[in-house]
């Protein structure tokens, strides 16, 4: 199995709140898996402890039967990278931001070059967005580069964190679409947090609901009563919207 979490619980420094309880589960080298919730939920914490942003409190990580905590930080990212949902280019342009985590790996530049203009294509980046900062690109632009830069290092696990919420519907499934067929190929196990449950029941091989720091449901996409799990995240953001009023 690629990634295993065995009886994961999670309390920030400081806090009396536990964030995350007993949480298990495995993902597969190509599986493509949706983990949804309200908002606090978990999810984003869940994601920061995949990518040892954050540290569990108790319980076990293994990435390919290794423990997390054998791996170095530096060389865990490289095989499990985290595209958060806030894009970022760090001042530089796309074409410097796309190439950036290659030349991190001391990549020859002619390998660089084209893995860059490869991603590209396959994104339907183009070219002449190459030579734009932040500034010129507009939020769902600069998602879809940043969702890019991370399958351009070919990571064994790829995290996204809401990469399609400022796309419209027809870009939100293109970029799903390209990134199943590469993490199919490449065998790269991804976890995406999506809040969109029709795309998610198309686009996804098993569905993870977190609920309160709990993992509710772990069955496949197939198994999944979509209609009804729409109904009881409604219900949920409901009763959390008119607590807080």
């Amino acid at each position: 199995m690629l990634l295993q979490l065995k009886s994961i619980d999670y309390t920030p420094p400081n806090f009396t709140h536990r964030l995350l309880t007993d949480i298990s589960f495995s993902l597969a080298a190509g599986e493509c898996v949706t983990l949804t919730g309200i908002t606090g939920a978990g999810k984003s914490t869940l994601l920061r402890l995949l990518n040892r942003l954050s540290e569990p409190t108790s319980g076990q990580i293994l990435l390919n039967g290794d423990d997390y905590r054998s791996i170095s930080p530096v060389t865990l990212r490289q095989r499990v990278m985290l595209v958060s949902q806030t894009p970022q280019l760090l001042g530089m342009n796309v074409r410097e931001a796309l190439a950036y985590p290659l030349q991190l790996r001391s990549l020859g530049a002619a390998e660089i070059k084209q893995r860059v203009l490869t991603v590209a294509d396959q994104f339907e980046i183009p070219t002449d967005w190459f030579d734009r900062n932040h500034l010129q690109l507009s939020v769902g632009q600069k998602q879809l580069v940043s969702i890019a830069r991370g399958v351009i290092t070919q990571p064994q696990v790829l995290l996204l964190d809401e990469p399609i919420a400022s796309l419209d519907t027809i870009a939100a499934e293109r970029v799903l679409t390209t990134i199943n067929t590469i993490c199919r190929s490449q065998n790269i196990g991804m976890i995406v947090v999506n809040h969109q449950l029709e795309l998610a029941a198309r686009f996804s091989d098993r569905l993870l609901y977190l609920h309160d720091g709990k993992l509710l449901i772990d069955k496949s996409s197939a198994s999944v009563d979509w209609q009804n799990l729409h109904q009881q995240i409604r219900e949920s953001e409901d009763r959390a919207i008119s607590e807080w009023d």
